[in-house]
């Protein structure tokens, strides 16, 4: 009765020991006194000896080891970073429910898993594995340990929730989209490509700032931002004994940092900014296009950048440098005044339209040829005098035709031709030639006016000379044959 008294009163303590050290933080460079408690069994043949120090109990790579020293520091040569996570993990579960029969379970955990995982020693093998593997109360603290060091050995990965940055422009700036970092604990965010680039934390994410003058017009930049993030891991360590002795681990844990980067690029392209000019012939009257002007646009230096003929659509020019310009009109349209008007602007490349309207008058007065042609080969025929009236019968103008048309500037109206004298050797025209000389200039009739070649009579007159001198012969031989014949 007393003996299981004091043993119940020694498993209370330990309980009691144990449940203040887990809420120790931080591992200690060496702890001395580690010494064998009472010896346990649970769940199986396997007896160990409970290790406790003045700060807690220690958990021994080996569990047959009854003592492990009196001072134990910190070893240089620690687990590699999944074996030490997997055994973090086991002091972690006994930690949140410390107890000496969980002690048990995660001594005979922490050596089958360092059997399997990195040592070879037999001893383990034959207890570890011999006996403890179908143990249930073993199999939880075994089941993280294994999970934990299969996660370890993954590579450690940033994950984004996209895959490139995607800039819009808001006011002066260009803004990425929020890149949302997840599976760290702590990241940093260096960026490339544009030095004036920036970014802004944003909770678990970032955004991506560049200045819209950063970027010219028409070009293309690539910014890449590499983020560089740390994840923390619990991590178990080992304490080395002195010579002789079997390295130890205790109830606490420390925390090591993984890191890992990865890089997220996007483009920014500024639209280049072009000018567009929209260039209007009109009729100053109906406002309509006007077709046939030939236009002139120079830069200004004085430069020729373009030379069309006008149309009845307006006329666009593109892709023209910033400046200024002039319009000037070269040739009129048909019936049109020529526009003396130099039209003077600016452009800029600011995707706008810049239009510019130039107009012509209709003429006060058109340009009418008026041909004198023989009738038979439709020659120029000088020597006519010719006269042309207005509707009211007042003479505009008097001339002799010549080996060319004759040309004159008239008014809107009705007008009459006429011949008062033929040239020699043409009959007198008595034609008179009725036109009109409509709004823009054209001729309602063809103003031409023909003579015809007077007859030559000069063969009739031999013809009626010989017929005279024959009858007259004729008469005087009449007349003699008569007075023979009459004696």
């Amino acid at each position: 009765m007393f003996n299981k008294l004091r043993v119940l009163l020694l498993t209370i303590v330990l309980g009691i020991v144990s449940m203040a050290s887990s809420n120790v933080y931080a591992l200690p460079n060496s702890i001395s006194g580690v010494n064998a408690g009472s010896l346990i069994s649970y769940d199986g043949s396997v007896n160990l000896y409970h290790k406790t120090y003045s700060g807690g109990v220690a958990f021994c790579t080996t569990f047959h080891v009854q003592g492990v020293g009196s001072n134990c520091s910190l070893s240089s040569s620690q687990w590699s970073e999944p074996t030490a996570e997997g055994i973090a993990t086991i002091i972690d579960k006994y930690n949140s429910a410390p107890s000496i029969k969980n002690y048990y379970y995660a001594e005979l955990a922490i050596n089958e898993f360092l059997y399997y995982r990195e040592t070879g020693d037999s001893v383990n093998k034959i207890r570890s594995y011999e006996e403890t593997r179908n143990l249930s109360g073993v199999k939880p603290f075994y089941d993280v340990a294994v999970n934990a060091w299969n996660n370890a050995k993954k590579e450690f990965n940033i994950s984004l929730n996209a895959d490139k940055l995607t800039f819009s422009l808001n006011g002066d700036n260009y803004i990425s989209n929020n890149v949302v970092v997840s599976g760290v604990d702590s990241y940093n965010v260096k960026l490339s490509g544009v030095s004036s680039a920036t970014y802004e934390k944003n909770g678990n994410g970032f955004t991506v700032k560049v200045p819209s003058s950063a970027v010219k017009d028409g070009e293309t930049l690539t910014v890449t931002a590499v983020i560089t993030a740390t994840k923390a891991v619990n991590i178990a360590k080992k304490y080395e004994c002195g010579s002789g002795n079997q390295n130890i681990t205790i109830n606490q844990t420390d925390k090591t940092n993984k890191s890992a980067s990865k890089e997220i690029s996007g483009s920014i392209t500024k639209e280049k900014k072009i000018t567009k000019l929209k260039i209007s012939k009109q009729d100053l009257t109906n406002r309509k296009e006007l077709p046939g002007a030939t236009l002139v646009l120079k830069n200004s230096k004085g430069e020729e950048v373009d030379k069309w003929v006008s149309t009845d659509t307006a006329h666009y020019v593109e892709n023209l440098e910033e400046g200024k310009y002039s319009l000037t009109e070269i040739i009129a349209p048909n019936g049109y005044k020529l526009s003396e008007e130099k039209i003077e602007f600016e452009l800029k490349a600011d995707n706008k339209v810049t239009e510019i309207v130039m107009y012509n008058a209709l003429k006060d007065k058109f340009k009418v040829k008026i041909s004198k042609q023989d009738i038979t080969t439709k020659m120029e025929l000088p020597g006519a005098t010719l006269i042309l009236k207005n509707s009211k019968g007042e003479e505009i103008d008097r001339w002799v035709s010549g080996s060319e048309p004759h040309y004159l500037e008239l008014e809107k109206g009705e007008y009459t031709l006429s011949e008062i004298q033929a040239p020699a050797g043409y009959d007198l025209s008595y034609e008179v030639i009725k036109f009109n000389v409509g709004d823009s200039g054209e001729v309602e009739t063809s103003v031409v006016m023909y003579n015809s070649k007077t007859p030559d009579t000069s063969d009739r007159n031999i013809i009626l000379f010989i017929t005279i001198m024959v009858i007259g012969a004729s008469g005087v031989g009449i007349s003699i044959y008569k007075l023979k014949h009459q004696k």
